[in-house]
């Protein structure tokens, strides 16, 4: 009796994946960032980034048009990913506005922003943000985001304490200005003041506006 022939399973054939394009567009800025950390000035360069993304340089120009759009988007993902990571400690902390306040303090002078890394990527930022309109409005928004965020806790500090502010939105520049004039110089020159120091310098500020020392 003949025996049938066995038929060999076909493999099915590899789908082509392709990624979504804000995947991809994440994974641009991320390695434009790492190129940043590098490099400096010199990592705004589309050959370099092309190459540390593994790309071609025509794949960025497809997704941003020019350098300086990608540039400003790995300033979003950088900005708002600090922001996140201050906030998530604010969740994180007791549900009450002096320890949310509190938590925002010691986030701010954590590792998290407490990196000469980060100081390297905000210098190549600065720097453009006076020549490019799409940077220039990434730090609008980046500020304007920070300084809600500030607005937020002292305002709620202020009505659970039960002391005044005369204008709340100064106060919150005020204290952010405070908070980043300190972040700067600690980075410029870590040796000038411990991360503690800081921090307590921040609740002495804060003791100084319980008491209407700003108002």
């Amino acid at each position: 009796m003949a025996v049938a022939p066995t038929r060999q399973k076909v493999k099915p054939r590899a789908r082509f994946h392709r990624e979504a394009p804000e995947d991809r567009k994440r994974q641009l800025g991320e390695a434009a960032l790492r190129c940043i950390r590098r490099h400096g000035n010199a990592g705004v360069s589309v050959r370099q980034i092309a190459a540390e993304a593994g790309v071609t340089q025509g794949l960025i120009t497809h997704h941003f048009g020019e350098i300086n759009e990608l540039v400003a988007y790995a300033f979003d993902i950088m900005s708002d990913g600090l922001l996140k990571e201050i906030l998530a400690a604010v969740d994180a902390a007791e549900a009450t506005p002096k320890a949310r306040l509190e938590a925002f303090i010691a986030a701010s002078f954590s590792p998290i922003l407490m990196d000469r890394d980060v100081l390297s990527v905000w210098v190549v930022f600065w720097g453009l943000i006076l020549h490019s309109p799409r940077m220039g409005a990434s730090q609008k928004q980046e500020y304007g985001d920070y300084v809600g965020a500030v607005e937020e806790l002292i305002s709620s500090l202020a009505t659970d304490e039960g002391f005044g502010v005369a204008d709340i939105r100064l106060t919150a520049q005020a204290f952010t200005a405070l908070m980043d004039g300190l972040w700067l110089a600690w980075c410029l020159n870590p040796d000038a003041f411990r991360p503690e120091d800081g921090m307590d310098m921040c609740r002495r500020w804060v003791e100084g506006l319980r008491r209407g020392a700003y108002a």
